[in-house]
């Protein structure tokens, strides 16, 4: 018996020492995959130590039902359902818990340009080709309205903090403001030139920011529709914007010279980067504000701090990425390629 149970200690010894090598090698292993990508898989982009919860990242699910290219997708505030829309002139409605997708809503005829989802989750608003934004019911997916005022594309769309303004960019050189409860015009902003490309307003309702072929970026008081500034900067077309949750600072996306971060207080340009992605599609903040994530041209996503140091160079898109949205502990992108890809944060990260 005193052998027998010499024996069965050393092979329970032996046993726990080969699990705990294996434990810690696939731990390793874990930890180099989720580092941020080092120089030689990143392009040769330059990688930052912090703490951004975004630097580690991964690839949730892809969504696929669209028959083309996706260029919008809007995250209600709950972070339950995600609205995309696109070429196939069709909405999209997706619950995230599950990636399935709930039905889908037709109504334009054209191209669908811009999405937004009002604060209390029940309205999707939509732009289009076709001139015009619609209002639809998010619990049967019904068209509610249809605003009509612009002379060509709706590009871009913003809505304030109340759900009460709408704001939206178009083709025919205008940006509009509408009353979304009478759903009726309340004017058009002067001193818009050109093309009008994207609009976004901050989290405290007291900015509206619009962008377009001009290169210029001019930010507006919204409650009484006064131009406060004008920035200048970039060199093409502003494709994107978005406010930081504080509204101290304005990100910018463009055709040819990345992205730049903009000081809302002084009107200085901070910082600037990411052109070597080509075109910025779209631009977002990171809910608690530590990150940008970016739609590029070379068909990636990528994640960078405020400053400009990159995060993460996120690749599995076989297209441009057209719009990427933040939820609270998710990255939603949508590609030229018709998907739309969910990066949800890796367990376990601060």
């Amino acid at each position: 018996m005193s052998n027998k149970g010499s024996s069965d200690l050393r092979l329970l010894l032996s046993t726990l020492v080969i699990s705990g090598l294996v434990a810690g090698l696939a731990y390793w292993q874990l930890s180099q995959r989720w580092l941020p990508s080092s120089p030689d898989h990143n392009g040769g982009f330059p990688t930052e130590t912090t703490t951004s919860k975004w630097q580690k990242i991964a690839l949730a699910t892809t969504l696929r039902g669209h028959q083309d290219e996706v260029n919008a997708i809007a995250l209600s505030p709950d972070g339950n359902l995600l609205v995309s829309g696109g070429d196939d002139l069709k909405l999209y409605f997706w619950n995230l818990a599950t990636g399935t997708a709930l039905g889908q809503a037709k109504g334009h005829t054209d191209w669908i340009y811009a999405l937004v989802i009002t604060p209390d989750g029940q309205t999707v608003i939509s732009g289009s080709k076709d001139k015009t934004i619609k209002l639809w019911r998010v619990g049967d997916r019904q068209l509610q309205a249809t605003l009509s005022g612009h002379q060509d594309f709706v590009n871009g769309l913003a809505l304030s903090p109340d759900g009460r303004t709408l704001a939206s960019a178009s083709y025919d050189h205008t940006v509009k403001l509408w009353d979304v409860p009478s759903q009726q015009e309340i004017t058009t902003l002067k001193g818009n030139e050109g093309i009008m490309l994207s609009v976004a307003i901050s989290r405290d309702g007291r900015f509206l920011a619009t962008g377009g072929v001009d290169t210029l970026i001019r930010i507006w008081d919204l409650p009484s529709r006064r131009l406060l500034r004008t920035l200048e900067g970039h060199t093409s077309d502003v494709n994107s914007l978005a406010f930081t949750p504080d509204s101290s600072q304005l990100i910018s996306g463009s055709d040819k010279d990345g992205i730049k971060v903009w000081n809302l207080t002084t009107g200085e340009l901070q910082h600037q980067f990411g052109s070597e992605g080509g075109q910025v599609f779209s631009v977002a903040v990171s809910p608690d504000g530590s990150a940008i994530a970016s739609g590029h041209g070379d068909q990636t996503v990528k994640l960078w701090s405020l400053s400009g140091q990159l995060l993460r160079n996120l690749k599995g898109h076989s297209g441009a990425v057209y719009s990427v949205v933040f939820g609270q502990d998710q990255l939603i992108s949508a590609s030229e390629d018709s998907t739309i890809k969910v990066w949800r944060l890796f367990p376990g990260t601060p």
